[in-house]
């Protein structure tokens, strides 16, 4: 049996196998993971604890091993052990032997079965919606069906996890729902017939409201997303109610500056993009130098569509034009209230984008923070959360009242 205190390491040790689960079946190869423990009994004890968790989890190609054996760990196996922890969280399984094991298994699986049930992927919609094109979206919901809706339009190529503070925050109060990008996620056996412009992108933000029943909602786009949000608002008026706009990365032409790191994106995906063999060159070499400037706690979503040279080719498609799209036509049919929030030291997405954004559309008010871009975004520092919640509950009051 597990003690109390090793079975908290179980459960802490699950609720990162199924973050790096994603990435795990992205990469389709085997992750050689060092547990840290000295070679033994009690450390084949663990090995076998950990295999059985990630089984239970059906989280692919992980590979325990007490030291590592000596290979040199890719920028992937870094990134999954660095989340696991496991050399801190497995000390506590160091007396278990060989007469314990079954029993310390049987009890594992169901620590791991019960994580999964309560875990992020309770929110996955049982099918996929399906876009005009024939395009399959995996959809995530979490709310009261009824209330009023918001839509996450999240940065492209992530997981849908990376989203999650925003969901169990919003979903207090509203039907909240989000999506994975096109042809990057789940089963996708013709990404090359399937449309990648901002426009179709953005008729995805109703495919997956019409799949969740959802008339009219308010949409959040998050870094690239924030184009797709306008997109979506300038197409289809009647079923946005309000926009907020998040260190939104545009392009403005010659009007408004960008940061290197937009411009340099800008150049990487159109080299990338343009066929499959230049895409596998590419990725080889930017992963290599990725490591030092991963965010730390959501290192394991971010690296997501660089897991493969396919998935980062159609991450390239896909995100591409989003990255490339000049925003100043979409501007004057935008009327709805938005929120469009940036920080004065954002290295990412240049503030100033932001602001001009936010002078030329007519309903909108910009908050700036002392601090953030689109990586802490996701982990909600600073007051982001609260610029929300205020702002959806403004801008709903009239919507009751005329209710």
């Amino acid at each position: 049996m597990l003690s109390d205190e090793a079975r908290r390491a179980v459960t802490d040790v699950a609720r990162a196998m199924l973050s790096v689960r994603p990435l795990a079946q992205a990469r389709g190869a085997v992750s050689r993971l060092p547990t840290g423990l000295e070679p033994g009994e009690s450390a084949a004890c663990a090995e076998a604890v950990l295999t059985a968790v990630a089984a239970e989890l059906e989280v692919p190609g992980l590979e325990f091993g007490p030291r590592g054996d000596g290979a040199e760990q890719s920028v992937f196996e870094l990134v999954m052990a660095e989340h696991l922890d496991l050399a801190a969280r497995l000390v506590v399984l160091g007396p278990l032997t060989a007469g314990d094991l079954a029993a310390a298994v049987a009890e594992a699986r169901k620590v791991a079965a019960k994580v999964a049930a309560e875990s992020f992927g309770r929110h996955r919609r049982p099918t996929d919606a399906v876009s005009a094109d024939g395009a399959r979206l995996q959809v995530y919901e979490a709310g009261e069906p009824g209330r009023p809706a918001v839509v996450l339009a999240s940065a492209c190529g992530m997981p849908a996890e990376l989203c999650e503070p925003w969901i169990e925050l919003l979903a207090r109060d509203h039907h909240v729902l989000t999506w994975e990008s096109r042809g990057l996620f789940g089963a996708v056996t013709q990404f090359d017939t399937l449309g990648h412009d901002t426009a179709v992108q953005a008729a995805d933000v109703f495919a997956v409201m019409d799949h969740c029943g959802v008339e009219r909602a308010h949409v959040m786009g998050f870094c690239g997303g924030s184009v797709i949000a306008l997109a979506a608002a300038a197409a289809r008026p009647e079923r946005v109610t309000s926009l907020s706009l998040w260190h939104g990365a545009y392009e403005l032409g010659g009007d408004c500056p960008k940061a290197d790191h937009h411009r340099n994106m800008q150049a990487l995906m159109e080299m990338a993009a343009g066929d499959r063999d230049t895409a596998a060159g590419v990725q080889s070499v930017f992963v290599q130098t990725m490591l030092a400037g991963l965010p730390p706690g959501t290192a394991h979503l971010v690296l997501y569509p660089y897991a493969t040279p396919e998935l980062f080719y159609r991450y390239c498609r896909v995100n591409g034009p989003i990255t490339d799209i000049d925003v100043r036509g979409m501007l004057a049919g935008v009327r709805q209230p938005v929120l469009v929030v940036t920080s004065e030291d954002d290295s990412t997405a240049d503030p100033a984008g932001s602001r001009w954004v936010a002078d030329r559309l007519p309903g909108a008010e910009l908050r700036v923070e002392p601090h953030g871009d689109h990586m802490s975004l996701f982990t909600m520092s600073g007051a982001v959360g609260a610029l929300a919640v205020d702002f959806l509950a403004r801008v709903e009051s009239p919507l009751q009242a005329a209710g």
